[in-house]
């Protein structure tokens, strides 16, 4: 038998001291409970009027896969469909074997070891609907899990504040003029305004070299996944940058998540780029992986028995100028997905 139990941090729909009905919270911690059959019950919210995102974190035990095993807003329409049958022989089979960790169904969403975060809409012609919500988790394997459900108002919010730590002794600050021009001018291109919180070196680390690395993305035990502990404790917004003297061969940089959960104190929030770059690479580099993070694919990837699988816009095509494929080129479908972060804020 399931069962959920259901823990809003902050006030529920009710009445004020003045008697007027408050409106829902926009961010609610919940826990639940994944059985045997690898699905939760209905974990009830309620999404506010005016709401730019849903974003929804799901954080269990390091060694078990997660997603959603239902989704369903104000409207009732359940969006994820999963094929009938337990979720967790699948979701290892698409993230161990073929080390893609796109969960079938008719959600895009990708699966993670450990905290799993997924953002809607992340395509034009998908609408938040407000009013009472329902959502499931699925796993491979049976436990508890926290939920942290994120819905930011549709404010105009488009300032990206970013962080850059400098995670070695030696390595040259990458935080030049050249740097922030072209890391404005590439995410401008979707709107979104860059602006630097600030800039720090932590010496005297033993992650200023990352060896491991690992597809579909990176564990929370893996190196990368520990950098976010040194400035976890930073009273600060934004997306924390971690620039590194090396990452394994072929890495210039890695996301902590596609997307990624945006929480200060996860061990899957931030970017890493390796340092050294010229400074038009490394803005491009930075803005890419920054893109992943807010959630941005690739335009397509290839699984491990060969198979492509593309991103879910309509206006990206293989081979052309991108952002997201190497170029440098955003489409229309890339900045709306870019604008539903609940990383941005307004800014004067």
């Amino acid at each position: 038998m399931r069962f959920t139990l259901v823990c809003l941090v902050v006030s529920a729909l009710g009445c004020g001291d003045d008697g007027v009905d408050q409106p829902p919270p926009r961010e609610v911690m919940l826990e639940a409970v994944v059985g045997a059959d690898g699905l939760s019950a209905d974990v009830p919210f309620e999404i506010p009027e005016g709401t730019r995102s849903v974003t929804i974190v799901v954080e269990g035990a390091k060694d078990s896969l997660y997603a959603l095993g239902a989704f369903a807003m104000g409207d009732g329409a359940e969006l994820v469909n999963l094929p009938a049958g337990a979720p967790g022989p699948a979701m290892q089979a698409t993230y161990e074997q073929e080390q893609i960790g796109q969960l079938a169904g008719d959600l895009y969403q990708s699966i993670r070891l450990g905290t799993f975060t997924h953002v809607y809409p992340y395509r034009p012609g998908q609408i938040v609907v407000e009013g009472n919500a329902y959502l499931r988790v699925a796993s491979n394997r049976p436990g508890p899990v926290k939920i942290r459900i994120l819905m930011p108002e549709d404010d105009g919010a488009n300032a990206l504040p970013l962080n850059i730590y400098i995670v070695s002794d030696t390595l040259a600050d990458p935080d030049t003029p050249a740097f922030r021009s072209e890391v404005t001018r590439l995410l401008a291109q979707a709107n979104v305004n860059v602006t630097f919180n600030l800039v720090e070196r932590i010496p005297g680390t033993a992650l200023e070299r990352i060896t491991d690395f690992s597809e579909p993305q990176e564990a929370p035990t893996s190196m990368s996944a520990m950098l976010p502990g040194l400035v976890a404790d930073r009273m600060t917004t934004g997306l924390d940058i971690f620039f590194v003297e090396a990452l394994p061969s072929g890495v210039g940089g890695l996301a902590l998540g596609t997307p990624g959960p945006p929480i200060r104190g996860t061990y899957y929030f931030g970017v890493v780029v390796r340092g050294g770059l010229p400074a038009v690479e490394l803005a491009r580099i930075t803005a890419h992986e920054a893109g992943h993070f807010l959630g941005l694919q690739h335009v397509q990837n290839r699984g491990i028995s060969g198979r492509i699988y593309p991103d879910p816009l309509d206006d990206t095509t293989p081979g052309v100028d991108n952002l997201m494929e190497g170029g440098s080129l955003l489409t229309p479908h890339q900045a709306f997905a870019l604008s539903r972060s609940a990383l941005l804020e307004v800014r004067p």
